[in-house]
């Protein structure tokens, strides 16, 4: 058996072994010399200490003659999520990594995913890829939720060549931060075709003066802060009444012509240093006489006229290659073989990529087109990518967008650049439209889309501002029956405004109303009703409809232009737009009508003379006021020059750890602050009508005021304090009924001497009020809210709160007597003993509100288109009489004045207080309005800590102010 097993091993087991071992190191030396050779070491260049020169002769080294005519090339893109194994995606991979590609421009996308994509590409690739996009309006135009600004023609309008370079830097901040090195803007044709489809708001406008005014700074701003800036379309596309998206537009005027109104805006953009343009697929038989020619195809153009007269010697891009202006007549190959014989550097999305190479490579080695002009295009793309850092750094850092683009800052300039924009260009005496009238509005879209969401905005925004208004829509599914109805409703409505959306399309080939819509508002039109007409889109619109009552011109649907348009419309704004073109029949260059501001608006500190950082200290003032207790929550708001730059909301109602926080509406008792947001205006109305004399004795309206020697107290005495009235006695506790509190006021003997004393008193103004109601035949309550509430649209300010007001009411003192807070009805005792309805208190109200009230008194009387009192009579009430009071009004050097303001607000400040905790204060000089509400008697009225917070606010709202 043993030698049976030695025989085995030896002549069986250890041949198999020696063989398997063997074989197994050769697999492994194989194996380990195969992935070497498939990982051959990489040969390592630091191209960030490369001069220019060297990294361009690097590439031009490196590159095969297929790879460099691929650098002409730019693919389209879009920044939406693809998946890897996606059709689109393979296609991108298959032009960067395969065929190599130099660019590529990117449409409508997402932030981030656009910047993802971007560095993916950017990484895959041998070369940096040189990205581009179409951002004439801002990185809006094709990336969601980034900064939006108007079009060209908008930015013209404002008359500010300023607005265009701050447009142009912001673009190019935003576009680098996402990638984006190219802008294929701005639009320098001369828009002097009115019947132009496809240019229109593109343009800065109708002479070549104004374009180059603003698309010159446009440039600076693009590229002074990184970003290649190209001037379109090569030599000019103003002047057609064909999108050459369609067809081939012919301009078949004169070299003279051409020279004098289409070129001038290029030659100035040359001039600026422009990086780039971009050649119009337009025929010009007088620079080229080959028929049907498109200039992105001539020689004579691109190289002739461009490159050799005018001088220049940036990157010259065709426009897009799949637009019918080329491939109508045209095929790819040759269209991209001739785009390289013209002169141009980038074949821009040509419908083949792949086929658009292949016929250039096929061409040089035809001996159609010379290498060295292959060399010439890629040496300067390859120069420009060096210029914007490509060779050091080609990717971006996704985390640091967020703090880049649409900032704060960079939203706040598209919106003053927008309410800089709106231009009225006819007004019959219908603007602005009083904000909180009775008359009913229809407002009507009419929309040259189906899309559900275009024009909504607009109409939210107008529901915000009115309440009677109704709202119809017309799109291209309105059937003639809609239209009917629409149109049988309108008797019933006193205005109408009409929205039209009718924008500049690529491939719509119209920018007018589709005949149906046409015909339904000259429909409305004749109805005999005031029609006002808003474009937010085509400026021309308005020459079919002249008739109009009034007129806006917006230019453009962007989020920032609506909201401007609204506050024109309601005069939150002074409109200053102008145009810059001529509308035929209706309307010159330079027209623009404008009307002042006459309502209150929220804006920005900066814009109103603060510094931001100075007025935002005032959070921390109120926060710690509340952590001491001076009160468990408040409301400040801050206006001036009619905008609201301040108003926030700090605490709680209650120290009760579940109580619901305050917000900036919620509504407070004015205690005392009823003096003059109730009482004292109303007398000043009467005054102002004629109705009262101020040296008109008390008792002529009520008799029995006349007793114990009062007979003499006019109603002067009365608002100035100095009646001789006592402050006040707490009738709620002597008296049984509000007729037993009133007769024992109208007994009340005199404690000094009229006229001797000034004895803020509760009494005059309990009295006050019984005299509005006297001459008016109303309670105090409903003449106030008829006579200015409601028309001031203060809509939570009231004598009696309803019930349902509950939640937005901070509560008041604890009353022991019930056993519970005071919360929804009047604080002061004698008030509620009187019904809750009298003149020293009882109102409940918000900032906002006060603040309308206060603007109205500021403004002279006048809010909103209504006015109020005349000028005189405020200044008759608000002026500083000799006691240091105003009539009614509190005054800064009155004891309550030197409380709360302490000099901040100067000597001719009024307004008034109100011993829950509130306060309101106008600034006249600065044009300044400060509420300040509390409920500092929560729990207690013990508490006496807000008087130094009042100071302390007020001081510190001064010392923010800038100018």
């Amino acid at each position: 058996m043993k030698n049976f097993l030695t025989f085995l091993f030896a002549f069986v087991i250890f041949p198999i072994l020696f063989v398997v071992f063997t074989r197994a190191k050769d697999d492994v030396v194989s194996g380990i010399q195969g992935r070497t050779q498939l990982k051959p070491k990489k040969e390592k260049v630091d191209f960030s200490k490369m001069t220019k020169q060297q990294w361009v002769n690097y590439w031009m080294k490196k590159l095969t003659l297929e790879q460099k005519v691929a650098q002409m090339v730019m693919p389209d893109a879009r920044g939406i999520f693809i998946a890897r194994n996606n059709k689109e995606f393979k296609r991108l991979v298959h032009y960067v990594k395969d065929r190599k590609v130099g660019g590529l421009i990117f449409f409508r996308g997402d932030v981030f995913e656009t910047a993802d994509m971007i560095n993916y590409f950017q990484k895959i690739s041998d070369v940096p890829l040189l990205i581009s996009a179409d951002f004439e309006w801002g990185t809006a135009m094709r990336l969601d939720n980034t900064t939006h600004f108007p079009p060209a023609m908008g930015i013209a309008a404002t008359g500010n060549p300023d607005y265009a370079y701050e447009v142009g830097r912001i673009i190019a901040i935003e576009g680098r931060a996402i990638g984006i090195h190219q802008n294929y803007a701005p639009t320098v044709d001369v828009n002097n075709n009115y019947r132009n489809p496809i240019i229109n708001i593109r343009s800065f406008g109708e002479t070549p003066e104004i374009v180059s005014k603003f698309s010159i700074p446009f440039i600076k701003g693009l590229q002074e802060n990184g970003m290649i800036a190209t001037a379109k379309h090569f030599p000019g596309h103003g002047d057609t009444d064909i999108d050459s998206h369609l067809d081939l537009p012919v301009i078949n005027h004169s070299k003279a012509r051409i020279d004098s109104i289409e070129l001038p805006p290029f030659k100035d953009a040359i001039k600026s240093g422009v990086k780039s343009i971009m050649i119009a697929h337009i025929s010009f038989p007088q620079l080229d006489t080959a028929k049907n020619l498109p200039a992105t195809l001539s020689y004579n153009i691109v190289t002739g006229l461009l490159k050799k007269e005018l001088g220049f010697k940036g990157l010259i891009v065709t426009d897009a290659m799949t637009m019918r202006g080329v491939t109508k007549l045209y095929s790819n190959a040759l269209a991209s073989v001739l785009a390289v014989k013209a002169g141009n550097d980038i074949i821009l999305m040509p419908p083949n990529v792949d086929e658009a190479i292949d016929a250039v490579v096929k061409a040089v080695k035809r001996g159609e087109i010379s290498e060295e002009r292959i060399n010439e295009s890629v040496k300067k793309i390859l120069e420009f990518k060096y210029e914007l850092g490509l060779h050091k750094n080609r990717f971006v850092d996704i985390d640091k967008i967020r703090d880049v683009v649409a900032t704060e800052e960079n939203l706040r300039k598209a919106k003053e650049i927008s309410r800089a924009s709106i231009t009225i260009v006819k007004n019959e005496n219908i603007l602005p439209l009083i904000q909180f009238g009775d008359k009913k509005i229809l407002h009507i879209t009419i929309v040259d889309s189906n899309d559900p969401n275009s024009g909504g905005y607009f109409a939210s925004q107008l529901s915000q501002r009115y309440d009677n208004i109704s709202f119809e829509r017309v799109d291209l599914r309105s059937t003639n029956g809609e239209l009917n109805s629409i149109l049988s409703k309108i008797n019933n409505f006193d205005i109408v405004i009409v929205s039209a959306y009718v924008r500049v399309r690529a491939y719509q080939a119209s920018l007018t109303l589709v005949e149906k819509h046409a015909k339904f508002l000259r429909q409305v039109i004749n109805s005999g009703k005031p029609v006002i007409l808003i474009s937010f889109g085509n400026p021309y619109i308005v020459m079919d409809y002249p008739d109009v009552k009034a007129y806006i011109c917006a230019y453009s649907d962007a989020q920032p232009v609506v909201e401007a348009t609204a506050e024109a419309l309601f005069g939150e704004i002074s409109p200053q737009g102008k145009l810059p073109i001529n509308i035929p029949g209706f309307a010159k260059i330079g027209t623009g009508l404008t009307y002042p501001q006459t309502t209150l608006r929220y804006g920005y500190p900066d814009e109103a003379g603060f510094d931001p950082n100075k007025l935002s200290k005032l959070d921390t003032l109120l926060e710690k006021a509340i952590q001491d207790s001076a009160t468990p929550g408040a409301v400040l708001l801050i206006a001036r020059n009619g905008v609201i730059v301040y108003h926030k909301a700090f605490g709680t109602y209650t120290y009760d750890p579940y109580s619901r926080q305050v917000e900036p509406n919620s509504v407070y008792d004015m205690a005392s602050i009823t003096k003059v947001a109730a009482t004292t205006v109303s007398i000043m109305k009467l005054y102002d009508e004629g109705k009262i004399n101020l040296d008109d004795p008390v008792a002529k309206y009520i008799p029995e005021f006349a007793q114990n020697g009062k007979d003499k107290v006019t109603i002067k005495n009365l608002l100035l304090h100095n009646s001789g009235l006592p402050s006040w006695k707490p009738f709620y506790q002597l008296c049984k009924s509000p007729s037993e509190i009133l007769d024992s006021i109208y007994a009340q003997p005199l404690v000094y001497k009229t006229g001797d004393s000034t004895v803020y008193s509760d009494l005059g103004f309990i009295t006050l009020g019984k005299i509005v109601e006297v001459v008016t035949g109303k309670s105090l309550d409903q003449y106030v809210k008829e006579t200015f509430y409601i028309p001031l649209g203060m809509k939570y300010t009231t004598f009696l709160p309803p019930k349902d007001w509950l939640g937005m009411i901070a509560p008041t003192e604890f009353d022991s007597s019930s056993g519970s807070f005071i919360h929804g009805v009047v604080h002061d005792e004698n008030a509620r003993a009187l019904g809750g309805v009298s003149g020293h208190a009882g109102l409940f109200s918000n900032a906002r509100d006060l603040a309308v009230l206060m603007q109205m008194i500021l403004n002279g009387g006048e809010y909103g288109g209504i006015r109020f009192f005349k000028n005189e009579t405020v200044d008759l009430f608000t002026k500083r009489w000799q006691n240091n009071r105003g009539l009614g009004w509190d005054n800064a050097l009155s004891p309550y004045g030197k409380s709360a303001l302490d000099g901040a607000f100067g000597e001719n400040a009024f307004g008034h207080t109100g011993f829950t905790g509130t306060s309101v204060y106008v600034y006249p000089e600065k044009k300044l309005i400060a509420v300040l509400l509390t409920n500092r008697v929560h729990p207690t009225r013990a508490n006496t800590k807000h008087i130094p917070l009042r100071k302390a606010v007020h001081k510190a709202i001064v010392e923010a102010l800038v100018n």
